[in-house]
């Protein structure tokens, strides 16, 4: 499986296609959306490309291919947007490297704090796994004290920290960070 992974797109449409030809190009299986979906926040600016009913549109003809948690920005009448599921604040998958059994955590990253080690503790993840968050819209690879590493795939719309525009493509042989347009600048291999 390969995944195309994309955090706070806050409504900008333009940015969302762009994103998009990544899952083309790449021939993804499907989309990891970790929240912030529609809305620009409080404390965001507002998009140049803020188009919100246009990003549920395109996303909803992806509707199949979606697993998606809520954001800190994404309220229930946004929900009602969608055609696929994005009210968890989490999930999680599982991949098996041998005889070992990895989990890899979905959150928007609001709600627990990777960067002790204590978050990945509290949620019984162990060295090895793998937590896709957000929020931050800061792009990067961490490692947290116990061994999860923790991956942000930043934003698209909205980067900080000095990051581009960028998404994550996770496949079997580990994780890649992209800024928007393709160029690959950071690699986790399992």
């Amino acid at each position: 499986m390969k995944y195309l992974i994309i955090s706070d797109i806050h409504g900008g449409s333009e940015e969302l296609r762009e994103a998009l030809g990544a899952y083309e190009r790449e021939r993804c299986d499907a989309l990891i959306l970790l929240g912030d979906l529609l809305n620009h926040g409080p404390r965001n600016q507002i998009p140049g490309s803020y188009r919100p009913p246009e990003v549920a549109e395109i996303l909803n003809l992806r509707s199949h291919e979606i697993l998606a948690v809520r954001g800190n920005c994404d309220s229930e009448v946004d929900s009602m947007m969608f055609d696929f599921p994005c009210d968890a604040s989490s999930a999680t998958l599982f991949f098996r490297d041998g005889p070992r059994l990895f989990r890899i955590f979905l959150t928007h990253g609001h709600l627990h704090d990777f960067s002790s080690g204590e978050g990945a503790r509290h949620l019984g993840l162990r060295e090895g796994d793998l937590v896709l968050s957000g929020h931050t819209h800061v792009a990067g690879i961490f490692r947290c004290p116990n061994g999860v590493i923790n991956v942000n795939p930043g934003s698209i719309t909205l980067p900080k920290g000095g990051t581009a525009p960028s998404y994550a493509i996770l496949s079997e042989r580990g994780i890649r960070l992209h800024a928007l347009g393709g160029s690959a600048y950071d690699f986790c291999e399992w």
